[in-house]
């Protein structure tokens, strides 16, 4: 099986795995007696501490000849942390387990970024995220499949086996990754010549734009699926995982064919459907916060996953495109990445704790609303900006 393959597939089982428990966690702390303002401040906390260490790591990632090596040693910390935080459910313990996990995923974003553009080069990168996000979608989707089956019957001890499984299957396809497959050059965005300085990569107007952009996306979107979750609980109407597991499946599902969509419309470059595809992102995570505040039933809840879907997988298909154009031949793509990254990653963050406080103390109702709304200021500004910015870097 060739690198192009291989890539493939370590995006179906590292899916799982990145996040730690991901949307699960919410439900494993309410079962050990955290409310939802305490699992958004271990969620907020976590974050930030790792985003100081982003763009570093995004360096790292650039300079780096053993990539492949980075990427094993974060996997192989999520998945013993995770499993250690099964039997020590403290609060200190939780907070430490979800800043090694959230070190780790500030890593891998750019690491598995490099390692794309480093095997498939420019000319086919978009077209390979874009598969890439298919199979990581369809990983997500299966692992959360699993979960469903196995929390119904075994409880959300399940979750945790079956997120050291796809580790382990994860480490086993990078293995037959060959490092000399990777053009570390070509992986930073270096073509010869002396690499553009660090100041003239950051005060590039297009990158704080994207990244602002980013803010408002993650500050409304990160918290809304494990308030779904967290909100079912609090009902009475799952207590196992099973309906977290549903909702994920659901929203993955969308995932995949809005990520081969989005690589069939982009493989030209054309900076109109950038655009399109972003305005089509924020107006799905807007009417998505409508509905999940007005309605409950099973009805909205497929809805908002299937808009869920819509968001997050245009978003993941796009990003790392966006910054590769913009940044190429500067030698700095993955610290670039990286600060895109951490102003999203900022916004995912603070809404942990935005929307967990608003709705410990006002309810989900306002919750939703008031994330609906943030999503809406984003898509205000990239209709004003970005044909601006995309024009300019010729996207």
């Amino acid at each position: 099986m060739n690198s192009y393959n291989l890539l493939l597939w370590l995006n179906f089982f590292v899916a799982d795995v990145r996040d730690g428990l991901g949307p699960y966690l919410g439900i494993f702390l309410q079962s050990h007696g955290f409310k939802e303002g305490m699992i958004g401040v271990i969620g907020s906390i976590a974050s930030l501490t790792a985003l100081v260490f982003s763009i570093p790591l995004g360096i790292l990632v650039d300079k780096t000849r053993h990539k492949r090596m980075f990427v094993a040693l974060c996997i192989i910390l999520i998945i013993s942390i995770t499993s250690i935080n099964y039997f020590y459910t403290y609060f200190i313990f939780t907070l430490v387990a979800q800043v090694v996990i959230a070190l780790c995923a500030v890593f891998l974003a750019p690491a598995f970024a490099a390692i794309t553009l480093g095997i498939v080069g420019l000319n086919n990168y978009a077209y390979q995220v874009a598969k890439n996000e298919a199979y990581k979608h369809a990983g997500t989707a299966f692992s959360a499949a699993l979960s469903f089956v196995f929390a119904l019957y075994y409880g959300i001890a399940s979750i945790f086996i079956i997120t050291a499984l796809m580790g382990i299957f994860s480490l086993i396809i990078l293995y037959f990754i060959k490092e000399s497959d990777i053009n570390h050059k070509i992986a930073s965005g270096y073509n010869g010549s002396k690499p553009l300085s660090f100041n003239l990569v950051f005060k590039n107007p297009s990158i704080w734009l994207l990244g602002f952009i980013m803010f408002c996306f993650h500050l409304s979107n990160a918290s809304m699926l494990p308030l779904l979750s967290q909100r079912a609980h609090s009902m009475g109407i799952d207590s196992s995982g099973a309906y977290a597991a549903a909702t994920i499946i659901i929203a993955q599902i969308s995932m995949i064919f809005v990520s081969i969509v989005c690589g069939i419309l982009l493989r030209n470059n054309n900076y109109r459907f950038y655009i399109i595809l972003m305005s089509l992102c924020f107006i799905g995570l807007i009417l998505r916060g409508i509905i999940a505040a007005c309605f409950t039933g099973i009805g909205s809840m497929i809805l908002v996953q299937i808009l869920d879907g819509i968001g997050a997988g245009i978003s993941g298909v796009i990003l790392p495109i966006l910054i590769a154009f913009m940044l190429n031949k500067s030698g700095h793509i993955n610290a670039g990445f990286a600060l895109v990254m951490m102003l999203g990653g900022i916004g995912g963050a603070l809404s942990g704790t935005l929307g967990g406080v608003v709705a410990e103390v006002y309810g989900y109702f306002w919750s939703y609303f008031i994330l609906a709304f943030v999503a809406f200021i984003g898509f205000i500004i990239w209709i004003i900006y970005s044909r601006k910015y995309l024009f300019l870097f010729k996207i």
